[in-house]
């Protein structure tokens, strides 16, 4: 048992899935691969080391960006550099898959609090964002700064503070990681558009009505489209497209 102020440091964040398997990958270039040789496949790569696809898709997009390899479309991923291991733990914030795991978990909870919480106050003030995610999406424009209140007023609707800073948290590493901006340089945003703003009006209403399990489920199938889009996205053919990056913060909630 700790003792009143004998608390513990705080805790160091732990290393990230991608980081620990694109050191892996690296020692394995440097120890049995030539320069322009192919690595194995995504499926075989994540069998040998015990990890998901996105993981995997993570840790080859980290290698890339710090110059180790190469992403050809419909061909895979070959070796560019042989040099010592790429830094890659200067990349900022969590995978986009690690920090949407840990969203999948913790939203569809919050949204049903919010349901059964949630005052006529947060319900305008949710309407009036979707009403902005709306307009700025007619303008062509991403909606990141409304789709962001949009989540932190669904937070506010349960009236706990620890869970509207939580997902405060979650919703900045997303836009601040360095993979996530990467991968959405290869995502044509007015193909995603009227669904997200349909995920966010199925979310609403289910609020609005009071309907926990189907503010939940609707929250759900929000959070699936996003990583969907993520898998689509960063698969070798997109990643090795040159199709005219959009803004790096474009945004997908």
């Amino acid at each position: 048992m700790i003792q009143s102020g004998m608390l513990l440091e705080p805790p160091h964040s732990p290393p990230r899935s991608f980081e620990i398997v694109a050191r892996q990958i690296a020692a394995m270039v440097q120890a049995s691969y030539k320069i322009g040789q192919r690595l194995p496949a995504e499926r075989d790569l994540a069998k040998m080391f015990g990890v998901s696809r996105p993981t995997i898709r993570e840790a080859i997009l980290s290698l890339a960006m710090a110059g180790m390899l190469k992403v050809r479309s419909n061909s895979g991923a070959y070796v560019i550099s042989r040099h010592e291991a790429p830094e890659v733990q200067a990349l900022q914030g969590f995978g986009p898959f690690e920090n949407l795991e840990a969203r999948q978990l913790i939203e569809p909870h919050i949204v049903t609090i919010a349901a059964q919480r949630a005052s006529e106050t947060i319900l305008a003030q949710l309407a009036e964002s979707l009403a902005m995610m709306r307009w700025e999406h007619a303008q062509g424009k991403e909606a990141d700064t409304s789709d962001h209140r949009f989540h932190i007023l669904l937070a506010e609707a349960t009236g706990n503070g620890a869970l509207v800073s939580i997902c405060d948290s979650l919703w900045r590493g997303q836009i601040e990681s360095r993979i996530w901006q990467e991968i959405h340089t290869y995502m044509r945003m007015e193909d995603y558009r009227p669904m997200w703003l349909k995920d966010h009006e199925d979310i609403y209403e289910a609020v609005r009505a009071r309907n926990p399990r189907k503010a939940s489920a609707a929250m759900v199938r929000h959070l699936n489209n996003i990583r969907n889009a993520l898998m689509a996205a960063s698969n070798v053919k997109a990643m090795a497209r040159n199709s005219g990056p959009a803004s790096p913060t474009d945004g997908v909630s």
